[in-house]
């Protein structure tokens, strides 16, 4: 057990240092956060008691020869309540890059996911959400155009697509953006999943769509507004989406409201308003959504007091088509910045009837919270 804790110190206290011989770099940074939550909650992600956390980032980069750069970044769990787990790294992304092309191998995003630009809550536009699987990318930049392609190695288990397809890679992903004068756009597409995880037999992948779809979006700013039309397919369903975005500003205030028909099973549109407000040390936003016969209204405000103080406080309601129950959530919080990195949170919050513990726009945990984090 001494021989992991003296590993842990070395290995923090040279939290943000650099070694470096002209070709090549050695970086690490990292977090820890030590806190206080009163309440019992069924998520697992609510900690309840006493709780600490460390982690570790590394990250390494060599200049080739040929003017090309070799990363690799990854990240460790050091420490938690347990004091001695192994340390396991649980991201890595090793990348090969120059100014106009990458190639990326590891916890990093799809093609389309990284290119597509969306016109509200789109139900048809659901491409695979990257969250632990283990993703090759190639990225080009020519001529002002921005292109990405992607396949999946592996589910977010660490299960490689062959033991379940036989193929060695799964859902051909694409992605492209650009510029037409005045005018963005943005088309991607993904192509429908063979493995079995590809269905969702693996809980872990609840992101990775098994569905065949493609989407094209433009957007340009007329007037001081800018507007961005999207139309979106899902092949596999036989479902499309077709939406208008416009966003607003006047003054200090952000209007933003979107329109979204939608040719599915349910035969619900969608639309959304929001308004921000940010001015000097207020901000605040109200935000109104009705998805699929669900509305959802959420008020977030934040002041900043000086001197590192900012006291923030929020409620989010939810009426569910179905009728089910939903407790409508709100929170009071603080934040106090320490300085050198490291910031001090006290808050309240309530949700319990909800499904996660995740409350709020800032994600804050059910019940009491007090909580000092720091960044190395």
């Amino acid at each position: 057990m001494k021989s992991i804790l003296l590993t842990t110190t070395a290995l923090v206290a040279f939290a943000g240092a650099a070694v470096a011989d002209g070709h090549t770099s050695v970086s690490f940074g990292g977090d820890a956060k030590l806190g206080y939550n009163d309440t019992i909650n069924a998520s697992d992600d609510n900690d309840f008691g006493f709780y600490w956390e460390a982690d570790l980032n590394v990250k390494m980069s060599a200049t080739l020869d040929n003017g090309l750069t070799a990363a690799a970044k990854f990240e460790f769990d050091i420490v938690d309540e347990t004091n001695g787990q192994v340390a396991l790294s649980d991201a890595y992304v090793l990348s090969l890059t120059s100014d106009t092309a990458g190639l990326y191998v590891g916890d990093t995003s799809f093609a389309a996911e990284t290119r597509w630009v969306s016109a509200g809550d789109m139900e048809s536009d659901g491409f695979s959400e990257q969250d632990g699987e283990n993703v090759i990318r190639g990225d080009v930049a020519v001529a002002g155009i921005e292109a990405s392609v992607s396949y999946t190695l592996t589910d977010a288990d660490g299960n490689f697509v062959q033991a379940t397809n036989g193929d060695d890679t799964d859902q051909l992903s694409v992605g492209v953006t650009g510029d037409f004068g005045m005018v963005s756009f943005s088309a991607a597409y993904q192509e429908a999943s063979e493995a079995a995880f590809g269905v969702q037999a693996n809980a872990a992948n609840g992101d990775y769509n098994a569905s065949e779809i493609f989407g094209v979006s433009a957007s340009g700013t007329f007037a001081g507004a800018t507007v961005t039309v999207a139309y979106a397919s899902d092949e596999t369903l036989d479902e499309n989406s077709t939406g208008i975005k416009v966003a607003y500003p006047f003054g200090p205030v952000t209007a933003t409201a979107y329109y979204v028909s939608e040719d599915d099973a349910d035969g619900d549109d969608n639309f959304g308003v929001k308004v921000a407000y940010s001015d000097g040390p207020i901000s605040a936003s109200i935000d109104y959504q009705d998805d699929q016969g669900t509305t959802k209204t959420a008020v977030d405000t934040k002041y900043d007091i000086g001197n590192g103080l900012a006291i923030l406080a929020g409620y989010y309601a939810q009426d569910n088509e179905s009728g089910a129950p939903y407790e409508d959530e709100f929170y009071v919080a603080g934040t106090y910045d320490l300085g050198g990195g490291a910031k001090l949170l006290v808050s309240y919050a309530e949700g319990v009837d909800n499904p996660d513990d995740e409350i709020g726009g800032p994600d804050y945990q059910e019940g009491t919270t007090v909580e000092v984090s720091f960044s190395f």
